[in-house]
């Protein structure tokens, strides 16, 4: 069974090949590169905005216009931006003022609240000294005054009475009384009545002084001592509190105007950003010449009147006018191994192949892009007569490898042997196949260098030929 099956695979396999002689030719490998015109000088357009964000496109030059130094690219609408740079302005302003009231309000502070604490103090000790002298002193002398003047009243009272009582005697015994005398009298009885008067006032006063006030005044002056220790207390403890207050008010003060002044002065920097003028005489271009290559796409196609351009990334180049032009290009993996430095090649124009220019190789990315090609840059030497710019493309042949009189085979012929090396089917006489390894070398289209187990004129069997 086994058998069969070989002799099977063995039929099919000659029906699906064909014999190939192995002879010698001169072998090249000349990558074709499709490339685009970039110059080794473009000034990158954006907009380093940093405070304002919003730019509005009002006129721009059109895509490839020539310019000259100082004309104008782009200019943006600005109304806004004026808005709110008179808002920073007014709030500039008033930051300054705020800071200047903070900073009197906390030179008086400075010089005020030490004058209160100390007339707190003084309050203070008065209070305690009226409330002591009152109390140990002043509230006795008083009653004492008090009981005195009242003790004088009931004299002077008793005084009169007797002064009466010896008048009546006196005139009594005389068994007449004249006219003066009874005047005397009648004027001493009212005097009498006019003391006893007094004395019942002076009663009414030492009992309302004794009993009212005396003792509301010693409440009085006990809340007012008791008042003004607590206000004291408070002023020690609030008043540098409140100095400290001051100080930090005065250092926000401080903190949000210089941030105002900051912001103004951020926003009045980006005033001359609303109209991009031309760094030097050259061609502007819409999109960024990067890495090799030319952004386009959406965001360049919406370069127009009323469409808002996102700051900090560019979106035009203005190539200077003396500016050399490079070919760049990418390539795959497989491309990128041949291409070294210094190789040399032709190329011509897109839509001008009857005019070609000589190439070389100036560098090649030793790292892929984002993309997994590789970057290759040529340099060239175009015609006088060949109208070149910035962005336009051309096709090029690079040799990079020659052999001459070396054998070749078709890739199909070679195959692994299983064990890192390579081998072809070898037919000898008879039909008979001979499995024979070789050593390879470089492999361009459906062609393949063998450096070695080969000779001319053998026949090898390629499957699939």
């Amino acid at each position: 069974m086994k058998v069969t099956a070989s002799l099977l695979l063995c039929l099919c396999a000659s029906l699906f090949a064909d014999p190939h002689v192995v002879k010698t030719s001169d072998f090249t490998v000349r990558p074709s590169l499709s490339a685009t015109l970039l110059p080794e000088q473009a000034i990158p357009i954006s907009i380093p905005a940093k405070e304002w964000s919003t730019f509005t496109i009002q006129e721009i030059l059109p895509h490839g216009s020539k310019v000259s130094k100082g004309q104008v690219l782009v200019r943006f609408d600005d109304e806004s931006y004026l808005k709110k740079l008179r808002d920073a302005e007014s709030a500039a302003q008033a930051g300054k003022l705020s800071m200047a009231n903070a900073e009197a309000d906390f030179v008086s502070a400075e010089k005020y609240l030490p004058m209160q604490l100390q007339s707190a103090k003084i309050k203070a000790e008065e209070a305690a000294e009226a409330w002591d002298y009152f109390r140990n002193t002043r509230r006795n002398n008083e009653i004492a005054e008090a009981n005195l003047s009242l003790r004088q009243s009931e004299l002077r009272l008793d005084s009169e009475r007797e002064e009466l009582a010896q008048l009546e005697k006196m005139y009594k015994a005389d068994d007449l009384t004249e006219n003066t005398e009874e005047i005397i009298l009648k004027r001493q009885r009212e005097t009498v009545k006019a003391v006893e008067i007094m004395l019942e006032l002076a009663k009414m006063s030492h009992k309302r002084k004794l009993e009212v006030s005396l003792p509301q005044e010693a409440v009085g002056l006990e809340r007012e001592a008791q008042s003004s220790a607590i206000a004291l207390k408070e002023h020690e403890q609030n008043l540098p509190r409140n100095l400290e207050l001051k100080r930090i008010a005065l250092e926000d003060a401080r903190v949000n105007a210089k941030r105002s002044a900051d912001a103004l002065a951020a926003l009045q920097a980006e005033k001359e950003l609303f109209v991009i003028k031309a760094p030097a005489d050259g061609y502007f271009y819409y999109g960024s010449m990067q890495e090799g290559r030319w952004s386009t796409g959406e965001p360049v196609k919406a370069l127009v009147p009323n469409s808002p351009v996102a700051p900090k990334r560019p979106f035009a180049v203005v190539v200077p006018a003396d500016a050399k032009l490079r070919m760049e290009t990418t390539v795959d993996e497989a491309t990128v191994r041949l291409m070294k430095a210094d190789l040399k090649g032709f190329a011509t124009m897109t839509g001008q192949s009857e005019t070609s220019f000589p190439v070389s190789v100036a560098s090649v990315a030793s790292t892929p892009g984002l993309d997994g090609r590789y970057r290759v840059t040529l340099t060239a030497e175009y015609p006088k007569d060949l109208p070149v710019v910035a962005g336009m493309t051309a096709s090029a042949q690079v040799l990079a490898y020659e052999a001459k009189s070396v054998i070749t085979i078709p890739v199909k012929g070679l195959r692994s042997n299983g064990e890192g090396g390579w081998e072809v089917e070898l037919q000898e006489a008879e039909n008979k196949i001979k499995k024979v390894s070789v050593k390879r070398g470089k492999t361009w289209g459906e062609k393949v260098e063998i450096l070695s187990g080969l000779e001319k004129e053998q026949t090898i069997i390629v499957p699939g030929a």
